[in-house]
């Protein structure tokens, strides 16, 4: 960062200090500039405009002292360490609403006030001079932004964190969608018939491919990314160890501009997880797998279960795929493939299964989260508790009756 600047302003009789703090993103310079009214010679203005310079830039600290710079270094910190690049990839759309509206905003002086116009310019429609964005991705970028200036104020960059005035979006919960019986029968029995094709070739290979990376969803609740990293060798038909026929789903399919997409080590939820097979499940895997075999050849342990030329598929193609899957279907008005996870769960918890099998069979973090999205699915819960509450009552009524007696 350059030197500050003083300058003596002999129209209004004071000297003035100006700071280069930064550039926009299309090259602009950023200064800020204030009046040094104390100041009564050149010496004292440069005196105290350094001091006004130090508490700006942390002590000398910052390269640049513009928000969008500071949140930029911040992301680069959390990408090394670790950070999924698609959450990676989100963080930088959100830094760009930031130099976008606040562009020669400085990190140490930007205001609550700042930052609650700056969201609700977010929440505003586009043809009204807004982003449009939805209040829940408001809420992501609100999000972030604390912890960015958590970190900041921990690192002493700034003196405090301004977000914390700062009401919170409220997220909008909407409810999964599901597949009803009559929908489930008829879209299984869609799926396994694309991959039994009366011909093999490329087109009905890929057909066969997105119905079972699709079944695969619909099967276990796994989610699209972690469908397509499922490995030859994470899948066991064999009892061993006392463990039943299962997958093993430890890991997430990575898209980065300009890269093949790869598989990444660990899943959303951060915790691996065996998800068992049924006789029928283990049949239709081996079904596709033969089929593949017959297209792609013999592919080692370490290859992708899904795929078309041994590499690892694209989550969004498969997805999209299974968007023209679904028009051409029998499934629901914009019925996603997220949806398959969805109808998985909803079926496990309205047949009796219990919440923490579910988010355990899901991957979720904790239960918290598979009951926020699920609970209004849990059945009979209310008059469950006044069966239970009744009983309780009635063995309370008949002890005190045997003790009388």
């Amino acid at each position: 960062m350059a030197g500050v600047k003083v300058k003596w302003d002999a129209r209004r009789g004071v000297w003035v200090a100006r700071l280069f703090i930064g550039r926009t993103d299309d090259g602009k310079k950023v200064e800020k500039q204030r009046d040094l009214p104390t100041a009564e010679t050149e010496e004292q203005a440069i005196k105290l405009a350094e001091a006004w310079k130090s508490d700006l830039t942390a002590n000398g600290l910052l390269d640049s002292a513009l928000l969008a710079d500071l949140l930029n270094g911040f992301i680069d910190m959390r990408f090394r360490n670790g950070y999924s690049p698609n959450s990676v990839r989100a963080y930088r759309r959100f830094a760009r609403y930031v130099a976008k509206y606040l562009p020669s905003v400085n990190a140490r002086d930007v205001s609550s006030f700042d930052l609650s116009r700056f969201e609700q310019r977010l929440l505003t429609p586009k043809d009204a001079g807004g982003q449009g964005l939805s209040q829940n991705s408001v809420r992501g970028v609100h999000d972030f932004l604390n912890a960015a200036f958590t970190f900041f104020v921990r690192m002493k960059v700034c003196d405090s964190n301004p977000l914390l005035s700062v009401d919170k979006p409220k997220l909008v919960h909407h409810e999964a969608q599901a597949l009803n019986i009559g929908d489930f029968r008829a879209i299984e029995a869609q799926l396994k018939a694309l991959l039994k094709p009366s011909t093999i070739d490329a087109h009905t290979y890929r057909n066969a491919m997105n119905a079972f990376a699709a079944w695969m969803a619909l099967a276990t609740g796994m989610r699209c990314g972690e469908v397509c990293a499922v490995r030859n060798r994470d899948y066991s038909k064999e009892k061993q160890e006392n463990k039943k026929p299962q997958i093993l789903v430890g890991g997430t399919v990575i898209e980065e501009t300009g890269k093949k997409p790869y598989r990444r080590d660990v899943t959303k939820g951060r915790r691996s997880r065996p998800v068992s097979l049924s006789k029928s499940d283990i049949e239709t895997i081996d079904g596709f797998i033969r089929l593949r075999t017959s297209f792609c050849g013999e592919l080692p342990q370490d290859a992708p279960l899904v795929t078309f030329d041994g590499g690892y598929c694209r989550p969004t193609a498969i997805s999209k795929a299974f968007k023209r899957l679904a028009t051409n279907t029998a499934m629901p008005k914009g019925f996603t493939f997220h949806d398959l996870r969805h109808t998985h769960a909803t079926w496990l918890l309205t047949h009796g299964v219990d919440i923490q099998t579910v988010s355990e069979r899901l991957g979720h973090r904790d239960v918290a989260t598979t009951l926020r999205i699920y609970a209004h699915v849990l059945p009979g819960r209310d008059e469950y508790a006044a069966t239970v509450f009744e009983k309780a009552v009635n063995d309370a009524m008949a002890s005190a009756e045997s003790v009388s007696e």
